[in-house]
């Protein structure tokens, strides 16, 4: 009895997908500064180190429905109101100290023109 063989056209290429680089700490800054620059249209007058604390317990406030904020821009004060919407929407949250405010989630981008829907 013969067996039935398959042949095929064509080698079939295996694809292997490698993991991202992650970006560098000093490519991470150089974003940051762009996007500022970006949004303030001015170079920032130094670049200052934070470390951002680490919340891993938090309480669900509830949604934030949005955000009021101050800044420069141009070389003018503006103050601004960026209401959420829909999906956008991220989860208001606080660490469970209470000495950190959170947002966790929404469909939002900060960009050049600010805070965007996404």
């Amino acid at each position: 009895m013969k067996r039935a063989t398959l042949k095929l056209k064509k080698p079939v290429k295996k694809s292997v997908k490698k993991n991202p680089v992650p970006r560098s700490r000093h490519a991470k800054v150089k974003k940051a500064i762009d996007l500022y620059q970006r949004f303030r249209g001015t170079d920032p007058e130094f670049v200052d180190e934070y470390v951002l604390p680490s919340v891993d317990v938090a309480m669900q406030i509830g949604r934030c429905d949005g955000i009021l904020y101050t800044t420069i821009r141009d070389g003018k004060k503006e103050s601004y109101i960026h209401e959420f919407t829909g999906a956008s929407c991220p989860i208001l949250a606080a660490s469970w100290d209470g000495k950190q405010i959170i947002l966790i989630d929404g469909k939002y981008n900060f960009t050049e023109e600010g805070i965007k829907d996404g």
